[in-house]
């Protein structure tokens, strides 16, 4: 089940995310502005309690206001120009040296995301800079 993210600003148009990438995108840091972050367990997160009572890791209609949308958008081109420069570092690695890292269950080392999710992440950026704020449905 994927997010719709729906704006104030109705000429934005929807957005809606992958039900892996929407949390992906938060956990890589653009949920900071909402004080929603990794806790420390995998899967597990730390989220501030927000005006609304909702959280924006579920679709519950949880509020984003202009100014958080505007943040949020700035780290996810952190984000996605981060993928981006990983990426870069790992088609240089060796098949065998890649097929090692993957196969590798002790990591302590973040291995590039799937593509699709940075050009997503950078859509969002696009697109939340215009939302003047949205909901997370």
């Amino acid at each position: 089940m994927g997010y719709t993210l729906t704006p104030r600003n109705k000429a934005a148009g929807d957005f809606d995310a992958g039900g892996f990438s929407w949390p992906w995108m938060l956990d890589a840091g653009v949920g900071l502005p909402l004080g929603y972050g990794k806790a420390f367990v995998p899967g597990q997160y730390v989220a501030r309690n927000r005006k609304d009572g909702l959280c924006v890791s579920t679709n519950d209609g949880a509020r984003v206001s202009a100014s958080e949308a505007k943040q949020m958008a700035q780290i996810a081109r952190w984000v996605a120009d981060l993928q981006d420069s990983l990426y870069a570092e790992w088609e240089k690695m060796p098949a065998s040296e890649q097929q090692r890292m993957r196969d590798d269950r002790t990591r302590l080392y973040t291995l590039p995301v799937r593509r699709d999710f940075v050009e997503e992440t950078r859509a969002f950026a696009d697109w939340a800079e215009k939302s003047g704020g949205f909901r997370v449905w």
